[in-house]
């Protein structure tokens, strides 16, 4: 009798696994990703995309101008293809999001307001060496140097109290190491926080920031991670809300979208000599290794 109701046991354990196994397999085929790629998620990671993808929908649709047009695919847009003028239009647009990341020198993403990226596009991997999966529904500060997170903060409008629930790492030390990075790359130091709400600030976003990239010089991968120097160009994208107990109506910032161009290290090849200038090499330890004759 002992033996049955563990058999018994065994078998329920089983069919409950099988069926948890099939609900999470169905889930995963409905996310937007090739077959190839959801077939091989773990549970951890289908939920993980699952909620970045219905977080970015409500951030196409809630946003302003909303996207969910372009989303749902309403009667204006199919009016628009039927409308097309040749078979090789059709394809074109078809694929046209496609073909406009393949054209852009860096790849899109989009963050939100608590600093996880719900969106970013798989050209990430020709630039970073880090792929779409991984980094979608991942938190933006596992994904930056420890010294440019409180500037990534500030541009996101992420208030000071709430940085350390975002995973932003707000040292003394690194806030100026940031300062000096970002002066360094030729944009402003970021302002101080200020008691008015982020919404007030201009939506328009430009700042360098240091990501892990797992390609070496010659566009190899390696496991140990380095960093490359990112510039992002982009913009705040706000909500109207209202004011509770009036009619005035404010925008809530929402998340940041932007788009990320890699910055080449420069060589020495590219710094123009001039007649009255000479390259000279130092090591470490800051000993003269190499002079010119000149």
């Amino acid at each position: 009798f002992f033996n049955l109701r563990k058999e018994k046991s065994r078998n329920a354990a089983r069919s409950r696994r099988g069926k948890e196994n099939f609900e999470f397999f169905e889930l995963a085929k409905m996310l937007p990703l090739p077959g190839a790629i959801t077939s091989q998620l773990d549970k951890a990671s289908v939920i993980r995309l699952t909620i970045s993808y219905l977080h970015m929908r409500t951030f196409a649709s809630q946003g302003d101008p909303p996207w969910s047009p372009l989303l749902e695919g309403d009667s204006n847009c199919s009016k628009v293809r039927r409308s097309s003028h040749s078979l090789a239009t059709d394809m074109f647009e078809q694929h046209l999001g496609a073909h406009l990341l393949q054209s852009l020198d860096g790849f899109v993403f989009v963050v939100s307001q608590e600093g996880r990226f719900l969106y970013i596009s798989e050209t990430v991997s020709i630039y970073l060496g880090l792929s779409q999966v991984e980094l979608t529904g991942s938190s933006v500060f596992d994904y930056i140097h420890p010294a440019d997170h409180v500037e990534m903060a500030e541009r996101l409008g992420i208030r000071p109290h709430l940085r350390a629930e975002a995973g932003c790492h707000t040292a003394p030390e690194s806030a100026s190491s940031s300062a000096s990075t970002s002066s360094l790359a030729g944009t402003p130091e970021p302002a101080p926080s200020s008691p008015h709400s982020p919404a007030d600030d201009p939506p328009d976003r430009g700042f360098f920031i240091r990501m892990k990239s797992t390609l070496t010089k010659r566009g190899l991968h390696v496991k140990s991670s380095g960093y490359k120097v990112i510039h992002v160009t982009g913009r705040i994208r706000c909500r109207p809300a209202l004011v509770p107990g009036s009619t005035r109506s404010v925008r809530r910032p929402m998340g940041l979208v932007a788009l990320a161009h890699t910055l080449p290290p420069s060589t020495l090849n590219e710094v123009r000599m001039e007649s009255h200038m000479f390259v000279f090499r130092v090591n470490m330890d800051l000993q003269v290794t190499y002079c010119e004759n000149r």
